[in-house]
């Protein structure tokens, strides 16, 4: 079966260290600074990209399904990809690719961070990005049933500056825009701390905020309900 090259990740393999990560669309933007990050604390980082990253790759079709041997011996997984333009392409990718995800993640019993974004409760607000909106939101709802350690992150509307504070809210309500370097930090954050499972949050630019204290953060939020 011929599969369409946009729904072909390419797996590459950097250093081994102290543990060993997935992160699923970490050449892109965000993710490349996600990769960073944990590449830079010792670790090992399996890149799942739409191009080639270095000389060993191997393909994961999220059409046809994850395949659990990725996720063998591995510490965690971030999934950190944009929605193709292709409604089909966007369901395979951003809902049953991520249930798949989930589910490999579940067995072996490893975190799982997704980043998401906010307005995932009130698509009317931006018609324009419906299709999006609705497969991220079918999305995170297959990861919380999934029965894998979990953390969702959304983000507001992201820019390339620097980190300069953070709010931290629930509930999808607020507008505004987010640091991808922010947004990195909090994930990374998420995918060490076991009191960030089971909970959904958004973040937004915040200049008269501190830095956050990030176990403090996850462990005043509220876990989102069973179901």
């Amino acid at each position: 079966m011929i599969v369409p090259k946009s729904m072909l990740f390419l797996i590459s393999h950097r250093e081994e260290s102290m543990s060993t990560f997935v992160v699923v669309g970490g050449a892109g933007r965000t993710g490349r600074r996600i990769t960073e990050r944990l590449t830079k604390g010792g670790h090992r980082v399996i890149v799942a990209s739409r191009g080639p990253e270095g000389d060993e790759t191997l393909e994961l079709d999220l059409v046809e399904g994850v395949d659990p041997a990725l996720f063998s011996g591995v510490d965690g997984v971030v999934i950190a990809v944009e929605p193709p333009r292709d409604q089909a392409e966007a369901e395979a990718a951003m809902h049953h690719g991520v249930a798949g995800i989930g589910s490999a993640a579940a067995r072996e019993d490893i975190p799982v961070v997704l980043l998401s974004q906010i307005y995932l409760t009130r698509a009317a607000e931006h018609p324009e990005m419906t299709t999006r909106i609705e497969v991220r939101a079918r999305g995170e709802q297959a990861l919380r049933t999934s029965g894998a350690q979990y953390t969702i992150v959304r983000p507001s509307w992201l820019h390339d500056l620097r980190a300069d504070g953070v709010r931290v809210e629930q509930g999808d309500t607020g507008e505004g825009r987010i640091s991808r370097d922010a947004v990195a930090d909090a994930v990374v954050a998420a995918l060490f701390d076991p009191s960030a499972s089971g909970k959904t949050f958004e973040l937004y630019d915040d200049p008269e905020s501190t830095e956050p204290d990030w176990p403090t953060v996850f462990a005043a939020l509220s876990a989102d309900p069973e179901g």
